[in-house]
């Protein structure tokens, strides 16, 4: 696989080769030297034991006695983690939750005796740590605390079809909710759940969607939309005005086949998973393609059906590696920061 490069080079394009699956102790970064790495890979998170889960001497007998219980995870759809690191992983086809404790070594799956998700396809955080989830089935998203206690719903069948990817404008303390099969984009109040507004509707033009699937939100408050089944991705301010798209179906560089996650770092770059290439495209806010990485596989910095992205304040990325079973992790790199 080839890697594209545009950075600092407005006028130029700088191949790369994909680096190979690494030893131990080798540092996969892309661009491969010479040129100046981007993105370096950190690890990944498929299992309780990947963070280094401590296990009490109960948790010990009843694993002696019964044996180790299933905790992998099975298609992981969305990923986002909080303020305290806590990484948490949607598998609608376990109809769970895993959240992963990098600090203590934690794992959990949220259950609540109010709550029992059927298809949970959607996650986000606000700034208490409390974590959102879309129930696709329940057409609601649920709300629970940095404990896994669950507070409130937003939502209702009334108003939401079938709700997929979610995003919070924090600042605003809007939620922003993908209804795939009704083609837009709902608003809501994350306080008092009120509907603000819908953005969008079926259709091919400028503002419209078809099958729209995930959707996140940057610093500055600007709203990107993975427009699935047109190809694109559509950038709108807060206020719903379009601020601009790109992308067409194709083979091509920056040309996509099935756009899943998206998310922006800390320098406005715009990273989109594609679910049927298989790798990460990463563009400017011009919708230029700067880097590509990633192909089909099981290695590290391989996907089997990326999904859903998150980014975290450290511009540490987050991949629902789905039919890998994993979260993968990488780290963006400002220019230098790998000197």
């Amino acid at each position: 696989m080839i890697a594209l490069l545009w950075w600092g080079a407005p006028t130029a394009v700088v191949m790369a080769e994909q680096p190979s699956s690494p030893e131990v102790g080798m540092d996969l970064v892309w661009p491969s030297p010479p040129l100046e790495a981007r993105i370096r890979y950190l690890g990944s998170v498929a299992t309780p034991d990947d963070i280094g889960r401590k296990k009490g001497f109960w948790t010990k007998l009843v694993e002696f006695i019964r044996g180790p219980e299933q905790e992998n995870m099975r298609q992981p759809m969305a990923v986002a983690v909080d303020a305290n690191g806590r990484i948490s992983v949607a598998d609608p086809s376990e109809k769970q939750v895993h959240v992963y404790d990098q600090k203590k070594g934690d794992y959990e799956v949220i259950t609540d005796a109010n709550v029992s998700l059927e298809y949970p396809l959607g996650l986000a955080v606000d700034n208490k740590n409390n974590l959102y989830v879309s129930d696709s089935d329940l057409k609601k998203i649920f709300v629970f605390s940095a404990t896994g206690d669950f507070i409130k719903s937003v939502g209702s069948d009334a108003q939401l079809q079938r709700p997929t990817g979610i995003a919070i404008d924090l600042a605003r303390e809007w939620l922003y909710v993908v209804d795939t099969p009704a083609h837009d984009i709902k608003v809501f109040d994350i306080n008092g759940g009120e509907l603000l507004r819908v953005v969008g509707k079926r259709g091919k033009e400028k503002g419209e969607f078809n099958f729209p699937s995930y959707v996140t939100v940057d610093r500055a408050g600007n709203l990107y939309v993975t427009d699935t089944l047109n190809g694109r991705i559509q950038m709108f301010d807060h206020s719903g005005l379009l601020l601009g798209e790109f992308g067409k179906f194709g083979n091509g560089s920056g040309d996509f086949s099935t756009p899943k996650g998206v998310v922006v770092d800390s320098e406005g770059h715009i990273y989109v998973a594609d679910a049927g290439f298989d790798n990460l495209q990463i563009f400017d806010t011009q919708g230029r393609l700067l880097l590509f990485f990633g192909e089909a596989g099981q290695a590290p910095g391989e996907f089997w059906v990326p999904t859903g992205l998150f980014m975290d304040q450290q511009d540490r990325l987050y991949v629902a590696d789905s039919y890998n079973n994993r979260i993968q992790i990488f780290q963006y790199l400002k220019v230098g920061a790998h000197e």
